[in-house]
């Protein structure tokens, strides 16, 4: 199942997607909507990114979702 992630900030409520992630830079670039989300291959490739994403901090103020894309 092709996938996409989605961002809830667990501070505002505020929501959006995945676009992109810089492992560089050490975060990720959103999206408002699930066109300009990155879309994954499976929930194995998202969960990857998740547990990269969760490494980075990204999770502290952050809970991720995967959708279906």
């Amino acid at each position: 199942m092709k996938c996409n992630l989605k961002w809830i900030n667990i501070y505002s409520n505020e929501t959006g997607y995945v676009g992109k992630v810089s492992k560089k830079e050490g975060h990720f670039i959103s999206s408002p909507d699930k066109a300009g989300a990155k879309t994954y291959v499976s929930e194995k490739a998202a969960n990857t990114v998740i547990e990269l994403l969760t490494s980075m901090g990204e999770a502290d103020n952050n809970r991720f979702e995967i959708e279906e894309a």
